[in-house]
């Protein structure tokens, strides 16, 4: 939601700033900059927050982290108005560039963190957790007594996926095509229960009621499906998942310092020259 609001801001932003009605260097232009350098600025509150101890204190973690998100998206857009969609220097561009690298790093981020987290502001999950989750979900043999085929597809899809996390290996092409054969494990279980609920049934001597109950039976099957395979995926992909966020974070900590010595010298230069 939060990108494609910015989508169409950064697209109204872009047509007025062929209109011309300011300059990156005027009273308009440079107070867009400046709120938008402060909230960069903000941005490593965050990390601060977490790492400095009188300030561990300071409101809860995920309220610093959902505006340290906002902040990450709007900070960025502002810039880009304050600097008209334009590069005026080189110290402007290298501070641009170093922008918006660590702003499509935190995409990325945001990406594999919700992977590893209740929710985008939820704590951390584990391993256990969601196997504990999977095997709880649900008796796939007593659900789909009726339909043995079903139960055997949904026992082999957790099998071959959880499989390629045992002992802590990675297999990537496992971890790659695990989405694409959930999806198809999805369409092909739905349309073998159609059949196997609704074969040998006559739903001309069906009274309303009994074809209602049996519809909703359909759909709390459906649903079971769906769930059952997406908790499998979550397992089979969480080992991973959480070894890209460290390896993100390694990569992202450097863009950091390097956005923050570019906005320096940019700022530097611009009151200097």
């Amino acid at each position: 939601m939060y990108l494609i609001i910015i989508t169409v801001l950064m697209l109204i932003g872009f047509a007025i700033s062929r209109l011309e009605l300011y300059k990156s260097g005027d009273k308009i232009g440079y107070n867009i900059g400046l709120v938008g350098g402060i909230m960069m600025l903000t941005l490593l509150l965050y990390p601060i927050r977490k790492r400095v101890g009188f300030m561990k204190n300071w409101i809860i973690l995920p309220k610093w982290f959902k505006w340290h998100m906002i902040f990450g998206i709007l900070g960025p857009a502002l810039i880009m108005f304050h600097s008209t969609f334009r590069i005026g220097s080189i110290n402007a561009g290298v501070a641009l560039t170093c922008m918006m690298l660590v702003s499509g790093s935190g995409i990325f981020g945001r990406f594999f963190y919700t992977k590893i987290h209740h929710g985008l502001y939820g704590r951390h999950a584990s391993l256990k957790e969601l196997q504990e989750n999977m095997d709880g979900a649900g008796d796939v043999r007593s659900i789909f007594s009726f339909a043995p085929e079903i139960q055997k597809r949904l026992e082999k899809f957790r099998d071959s996926a959880v499989a390629s996390t045992l002992g802590g290996k990675v297999r990537l092409w496992k971890f790659i095509t695990t989405g694409i054969r959930k999806k198809w494990y999805s369409i092909w279980l739905k349309w073998s229960l159609k059949r196997a609920m609704y074969a040998n049934v006559d739903k001309k001597n069906l009274s309303s009621r009994q074809q209602q109950q049996l519809n909703d039976l359909f759909e709390e099957n459906k649903a079971f499906i769906d769930a059952y395979l997406a908790t499998v995926q979550q397992v089979a992909q969480f080992q991973t998942y959480e070894r890209l966020f460290s390896l993100w974070h390694i990569f992202h900590v450097p863009l950091i310092y390097m956005l923050v010595f570019s906005a320096i010298w940019h700022v530097i230069a611009v009151h200097m020259y």
